[in-house]
């Protein structure tokens, strides 16, 4: 029986192995017939931007941004017509991890140099816990596909390209009351050298608050308080982050001497679990604008 087996068996279909596509910019954009006809699907355009990295070069990672749609997850998730990142650390065979358990995606490539990317979770974006705003996946568990193109390296330069990062130093602000000050009475920035030898620099810091009493800091329990909490900064995508679920700042560099500060959430946390967000609420990112300082305004912070 064996010798009548064996020859059946080599014409059976092998699964193809996922792999790891070339490094490079891969993309689709799904017309509005395309959505209409998959009322599910909440991306209405995925860009993935493969490189390594790494002191040896030989990590491979991914950058992906995902342009949402009017409907499917980008609706149920309250994000529809957004645009949301996320990175991505891969392996040789292909899948890529997001950190803090946020899910994965395989990717297999196809014979016209394009990819099929498969996933039953990819979290992207930035929100309130670590992982993102919205899935990959129209259903969490269950298989989502997309079929991607290889693009031209144009196609993906807003992921590969560095944001600038300001040069280190002290910055800060100080108000005369809290009105003025969004609810602060001063912040102060202090930044290190960025780290060298990576495609995205991160530079460490330490970022300070100091908060009136009265309003929403009392309201909170940390009226009056000053915080400190130590930050790091990515030029990956021009965030400043101190911990996985406090937010992000994002950092705007007004020549030598000034940078902005943008933010939709940033908590900090006092004495018994007391926190708050110095974000305003509302759409729109609450704004300060900091100067260069001397050493001084920012002693402790180093």
């Amino acid at each position: 029986m064996m010798r009548r087996l064996l020859p059946l068996l080599l014409f059976l279909p092998t699964p193809v192995m996922a792999e790891l596509p070339p490094p490079g910019c891969y993309a689709r954009s799904y017309d509005a017939a395309h959505l209409a006809a998959h009322p599910e699907q909440g991306v209405a355009g995925l860009r993935l931007w493969y490189f390594t990295q790494g002191d040896a070069g030989d990590t491979p990672a991914a950058l992906v941004e995902a342009r949402m749609a009017m409907q499917g997850q980008a609706a149920r998730d309250g994000v529809a017509g957004r645009v949301l990142s996320q990175y991505a650390i891969c392996d040789a065979q292909g899948a890529c991890y997001v950190e803090c358990d946020g899910g994965l995606f395989t990717t297999e490539v196809t014979g016209d140099g394009g990819l099929r990317l498969s996933t039953e979770r990819f979290r992207v974006g930035e929100g309130d816990s670590c992982g993102g705003s919205s899935d990959l996946a129209e259903r969490d568990g269950q298989t989502t596909l997309y079929q991607l193109v290889i693009a031209p390296a144009e196609a993906c330069e807003s992921l590969w390209r560095p944001h600038p990062l300001p040069a280190p130093g002290c910055y800060g602000v100080t108000y005369s009351d809290s009105g003025h000050g969004q609810g602060l009475l001063g912040m102060r920035l202090y930044l290190r050298a960025p780290d060298s030898g990576f495609t995205f620099p991160q530079a460490e810091g330490t970022f300070r608050v100091t908060l009136p009493d009265s309003g929403r800091a009392r309201a909170a329990g940390m009226g009056g308080a000053r915080i400190a909490v130590p930050i790091w900064c990515s030029a990956r995508d021009g965030y400043c982050r101190s911990g996985i679920d406090e937010g992000a700042l994002m950092v705007v560099p007004m020549g030598e001497d000034a940078l902005a500060l943008e933010t939709s959430r940033f908590v900090l946390y006092g004495a018994e679990a007391a926190n708050i967000d110095i974000a305003l609420p509302g759409p729109a990112p609450t704004r300060h604008q900091l100067q260069r300082m001397p050493p001084d305004a920012c002693r402790g912070m180093e």
